[in-house]
Parts: structure tokens; sequence; C-alpha cells
């Protein structure tokens, strides 16, 4: 009954090392281009887009699985499964709709190698009212001062 007891306490404290050996070995196998962008500052209610580059250092080659964003109004592009060798690289598009008035800070988890590999990539920037706006949009943001 003693051995059950440290065989079932010993499982997860291994499946937590485990996990974070892998993760921490990400560095070790990719190198990211604009994982933590910066739009700056752009017109409310237009979307913008950038490029997010994964590049396979590694010894062997890679996959890359999935892209979650942390929020609806940011949409990726990328080929899912996409293999890339060493020294290859994969793209993911990371669009912003511009749908939030002020500052925005936006992530996305990236997931390689079978998902057994994630980063958290993230983007920040800032809307602004255009001063050609349409007299609608104008009453929405009067009316959501007005309201708050």
């Amino acid at each position: 009954m003693k051995k059950l007891s440290l065989f079932i306490f010993f499982i997860p404290c291994i499946m937590v090392a485990n996990a974070q050996i892998t993760n921490a070995d990400i560095s070790k196998q990719f190198s990211f281009t604009n994982d933590n962008f910066d739009f700056g500052k752009i017109p409310y209610g237009k979307s913008a887009e950038y490029t997010l580059t994964i590049t396979n250092i590694g010894k062997d080659t890679a996959t890359l699985d999935d892209v979650r964003p942390s929020c609806g109004c940011t949409t990726p592009k990328f080929e899912r499964g996409k293999k890339f060798a060493p020294g290859q690289s994969a793209t993911v598009i990371l669009g912003f709709n511009g749908s939030s008035l002020g500052a925005f800070y936006k992530t996305a988890g990236i997931f390689l190698n079978n998902y057994k590999l994630s980063k958290q990539v993230t983007f920040k920037g800032e809307t602004y009212q255009d001063n050609k706006s349409s007299d609608s949009t104008k009453t929405k943001q009067m009316g959501a001062i007005l309201h708050q």
C-alpha cells in the first residue's frame, strides 16, 4: 500500500517536470521573429496584420500544429500541419480587427511538434479615432462615454 501511494504521488510530479523541460527547450529548437510585436498607432475600426516567422534551428523536422488567439478580435492565418526542416521557416499572419478604442494587448498560443511544444506570442498597439469618422461612429463613441 505504501509503494502504491508513493507511485501515485510521483506520477504527477514526473509529468509536470517533463512538461516544463519540454517547453524550456523550445528556444533550442526554434527562433521566433516578431513574437512581441508593436503595431504602434492604428486607426480605430481598421484591421491590421503582421507576420510572425518561426525558424527551425533544431536537428529534426518540425510541425506547426495550431495557433490559438486569446480573443475573437485576432485572426490567425497559417498552414496547419506544415512541416519544416532544419533551417526552414513557417509563417503565421496574425490580424487584429481594430474594434477596440485605445490601447490593446493580445496574445496567441503557437503549438508545435504534435502539441509537445508551445509558445505564447504577444502584440500590442493603440487605436485612435480618425477625425474623418462618420457621424454614426462618433455617436457610438459618445454613447459609450455617457453610459460609463
